[in-house]
């Protein structure tokens, strides 16, 4: 009894020594593992997209399209060098039961601007383009808003921002129809 006893701690030991030594091997490796810094910005770029997307969530007094849910998608293209990001907006499908609507072209332009600069771009009630999200501010505040704690150089933020696209798909939920803008992250209206 006493041989298994013995045996038994013996072997639980040489496992456990064997997997604390098998784990160390593996994060060793992690650690020495190299990340392109395009990688890092990639990431962090569409972790702070999807942060973001709370700002199209119902809000209590309706003052746009309410939305249920929203989805992200970052792709880099290599060959062409160039990032592309892929917004899919699903409009409140109990809002949009009730109330005939059919998107347009404006909501996917607010849905954008919203996610990347924190205004609609839009007047209140005529929905027709305002002059407060110029191009120059809107590039400033993607800047303040993606690029705060990488080491970029202007140049290469310049770079980045004239090199990113955008596409904004806007579903409804009812009506199964979809309408779709893009362009460059920072033109003053998607089409």
């Amino acid at each position: 009894m006493r041989d298994k006893l013995l045996f038994l701690s013996s072997l639980i030991s040489f496992i456990f020594l064997f997997s604390v030594s098998f784990a160390d091997i593996n994060f060793n490796n992690l650690e020495n593992k190299k990340v392109s810094y395009l990688d890092f910005f990639l990431l962090k770029y569409e972790s702070a997209l999807m942060r973001k997307a709370g700002v199209l969530s119902a809000q209590m007094f309706p003052t746009r399209v309410q939305y249920s849910n929203i989805g992200v998608r970052v792709k880099y293209l290599s060959k062409k060098n160039e990032i592309h990001t892929e917004l899919y907006a699903i409009m409140d499908k109990n809002r949009y039961s009730k109330k005939k609507y059919n998107q347009k072209i404006t909501d996917c332009n607010q849905v954008r601007n919203l996610m990347f600069y924190g205004r609609t771009g839009y007047s209140l009630f005529r929905q027709k383009r305002s002059a407060d999200l110029s191009t120059d501010l809107m590039n400033r505040r993607f800047k303040a808003n993606f690029f705060q704690d990488v080491r970029f150089t202007e140049k290469e933020i310049n770079f980045l921002i004239n090199n990113m696209f955008v596409k904004v798909t806007v579903f409804h939920p009812i009506n199964k129809n979809e309408i779709s803008c893009s362009g460059k992250i920072n033109d003053y209206e998607l089409k």
